[in-house]
């Protein structure tokens, strides 16, 4: 979805609208939706309108994004995710009776994304990452050199953001933390991830390393609506 037109076409149809439909709704005609959709108008007067009416962020509508890192606002486009807390995110890792249905059902995606998909809120900054940000996390995924990944270490029962770097036959953790001092970022674990994660990248086999669950990557970043 690299352009408006293409992001505009797709939620129209998800939305069950026709361009004549959409356009009386914004005030327009029918020939100025089809002129955005087919990339003969790069923008419109009536964009915070058709937004409005389509109930997406019309910065997203506008911009679209081409990275997780960059943090847009939340938009209203697709089903609702719920929203995992710090204890959700350990018992989602730890906990075969763990159920997400449980969990506040508050914000919803732009990007496609499996039915496991979920967020969380960012308390601390990481990286570039501002805090209070909302992650979009997809368990259902392939995970390569450079991904973001929350990690659950179950001996500790604790949580955090790591970026997976690869190297030769191994792969380390690095903390997406900026306060700690760069010595201490990185970290070799036993690395395992949720169900219907795959591990793209070398693993160690080692028992002495301590162990670490992957649950997601992050494939969105946002900041919540007021």
């Amino acid at each position: 979805m690299s352009t408006l037109g293409a992001r505009l076409q797709l939620v129209r149809k998800e939305r069950g609208l026709s361009q004549a439909a959409l356009a009386k709704a914004v005030g327009s005609r029918p020939s100025s939706i089809n002129d955005i959709e087919s990339g003969r108008n790069k923008s419109s007067i009536y964009l915070v309108r058709i937004a409005m009416v389509l109930n997406v962020d019309p910065t997203w509508l506008e911009l679209g994004y081409h990275n997780p890192d960059v943090v847009l606002g939340v938009v209203g486009q697709g089903a609702l995710l719920p929203s995992f807390d710090e204890r959700a995110i350990v018992n989602f890792a730890t906990d075969e009776s763990f159920d997400s249905s449980q969990c506040e059902k508050l914000y919803r995606c732009p990007e496609k994304h499996s039915n496991a998909a979920y967020t969380t809120l960012l308390k601390h900054t990481r990286d570039d990452l501002p805090q209070n940000s909302v992650l979009f996390i997809e368990p259902h995924c392939s995970y390569v050199n450079g991904d973001a990944v929350m990690v659950v270490f179950p001996d500790s029962r604790s949580f955090d953001l790591y970026r997976l770097v690869s190297s030769g036959n191994r792969t380390i953790l690095r903390s997406m933390d900026a306060r700690m001092d760069d010595s201490m970022r990185s970290h070799e674990c036993r690395l395992t991830c949720t169900d219907g994660g795959e591990l793209m990248v070398p693993v160690s086999d080692d028992s002495s390393l301590p162990q670490a669950v992957l649950t997601g990557k992050v494939f969105f970043v946002g900041l919540p609506i007021k």
